[in-house]
């Protein structure tokens, strides 16, 4: 018996209707950064790991539980340099941009990526091993005017998409001495239940007990919920708080966006300071983020470069395909062209070709299946419109236009098919 070979678990294989969806996703983000002045970078897969150690932090999952080490038996490679699949793009964006000294040629950078990250941890739904980034960076400003516009480009991109039932979390951290402060206070109202936390959560406790409120356990959760009357007017300093009430009318203001201030969300790195936000999904479940970032204004200085402010973020591309296919958007084609019997084909193939010269994605069947089937095959295919091409119709140079969305028909003059077409698909 041969061997049946499987993918790595926790990759995946898009089909052709995926493979379509993950390019509009990418195409249409890139359309949006090109729109907001982000500039586009292609970095490596393979990193030092310091690079991650150093800016996300020991005490992340990210370090102790996912990094996704390369194992090498090279001779000519320093054996004391570690090399890892990136994790994540941040701390990479930020490693080239010092590399680069581009600090010596701008003050102000805003740049955008795509590609593939690794996590190496056990796979679970909306958790693989390879996913991938949709992610923006912009670097050179502590201007909370910045924040927003990250914040309200995460969103812009989402909605160009047709996701539109989201919901946008917004915190701050504050500055280096405010989360200390904070930790400190959250170690005080904690101590008591310690022994009440998972494993994971007691080692947090000791290195970052702000992870604590990103644990998944329930009765961590359940201990968490005892805190939630703890806000940042409690041990931010007047410039952050000034920074996030700022951000805040910003928001509602200039963008007409109403944040929920979740005095809980922490995200999962330590080079966050000031503003965090995450944009979650109620059709996603229990893991229903779709992306997130925030402030990180020590990270350059940290990595070596100078001290200057920074924002980003970053959006999971396999969570938003996930939500298109469950809120019915994926599809490859507008147009299916169906005939009433196979003779007919000559007619159908002129129709498709004059389609495509107008940039109208569409198709025909090549299987000689019956109109019924034929019609199965578009439906199951999400497209927009079937033209039925019928023997009494093309005598009166007609044919029929089906709107398969609102299951309703009509007799078109195949003359002025195309321009109608045009015209209904810009409203879809």
């Amino acid at each position: 018996m041969k061997n049946i070979y499987f993918s790595v678990r926790g990759t995946s294989n898009f089909s052709p209707p995926q493979t379509y969806l993950f390019n509009k996703i990418v195409e249409t983000s890139k359309n949006i950064f090109k729109l907001f002045g982000y500039e586009e970078i292609i970095l490596p897969i393979l990193e030092e790991e310091a690079v991650f150690v150093r800016s996300v932090g020991q005490a992340t999952d990210i370090i102790e539980k996912q990094m996704f080490k390369v194992t090498r038996n090279r001779p000519d490679l320093d054996s004391k340099m570690q090399i890892v699949l990136r994790p994540e793009g941040t701390a990479q964006v930020i490693r080239y941009y010092i590399e680069n000294s581009l600090y010596k040629k701008s003050d102000f950078y805003k740049f955008c990526y795509f590609g593939p990250m690794f996590r190496g941890e056990k796979p679970q739904k909306g958790r693989l091993r390879q996913f991938h980034h949709i992610g923006a960076e912009a670097i050179g400003s502590y201007s909370e005017f910045l924040d927003a516009e990250v914040i309200f480009l995460s969103l812009e991109i989402l909605d160009a998409l047709g996701i539109k039932q989201k919901s946008l979390h917004l915190n701050s951290l504050g500055c280096g001495l405010d989360k200390e402060k904070f930790k400190e206070l959250l170690k005080k109202e904690i101590l008591p239940y310690k022994d009440k936390l998972c494993i994971d959560c007691q080692r947090r406790m000791e290195k970052n007990p702000l992870r604590i409120f990103d644990c998944k356990e329930e009765n961590c959760q359940s201990i968490c919920e005892k805190f939630s009357s703890i806000t940042s007017q409690q041990y931010l300093c007047k410039t952050c708080h000034s920074h996030f009430k700022n951000l805040v009318d910003i928001l509602k203001d200039n963008f007409g966006i109403q944040p929920f201030v979740d005095f809980r969300l922490v995200r999962g790195l330590d080079y966050y300071t000031n503003t965090i936000f995450e944009i979650n999904s109620p059709f996603l479940g229990s893991q229903n983020a779709l992306g997130g970032g925030g402030r990180y204004n020590n990270l350059v200085e940290e990595l070596g470069g100078p001290k200057v402010g920074a924002v980003g973020f970053a959006l999971g591309l396999e969570r938003i395909m996930l939500l298109l296919e469950k809120i019915d958007i994926l599809k490859t084609i507008d147009v299916f062209i169906a005939t009433t019997n196979d003779t007919l084909i000559k007619e159908a193939v002129k129709l498709l070709i004059s389609l495509r010269k107008e940039n109208i994605s569409s198709d025909i069947d090549y299987c000689k299946k019956s109109l019924k089937g034929q019609l199965r095959y578009a439906e199951k295919k999400n497209v927009n419109f079937v033209i039925i091409l019928g023997e009494e119709e093309l005598k009166e140079n007609k044919v029929i236009l089906k709107d398969m969305k609102r299951s309703l028909q009509e007799k078109v003059n195949i003359d002025n098919i195309i321009p109608l077409l045009k015209s209904k698909l810009k409203n879809v």
